[in-house]
């Protein structure tokens, strides 16, 4: 995997396999790389998120409110700054 500027080889085996890509890769070595760290905590989150019933006005008030109650506890912590 390419990391910055430098190449950061993990011992991962792929193979095709009933028309599917299997990809086996050492948990100490995945969970070492940032970038596949990342990856597969996307990959989590959009299964989750597959499996949701929740509509898209569902998850907007949802979000509304945990931006609402977020400010509640820390609007004065933000002003404080800016009155320093």
């Amino acid at each position: 995997m390419y990391v910055g500027g430098e190449v950061n080889r993990m011992s991962a085996k792929i193979q095709i396999r009933d028309g599917n890509y299997q990809i086996s890769i050492p948990v100490k070595e995945a969970f070492e790389d940032d970038n596949f760290r990342r990856f597969l905590e996307f990959q989590r989150a959009e299964e989750i998120v597959s499996r949701s019933k929740a509509t898209n006005e569902q998850i907007a008030a949802l979000a509304d409110e945990v931006d609402q109650n977020y400010w509640k506890r820390n609007k004065s912590r933000f002003l404080r700054g800016l009155s320093d």
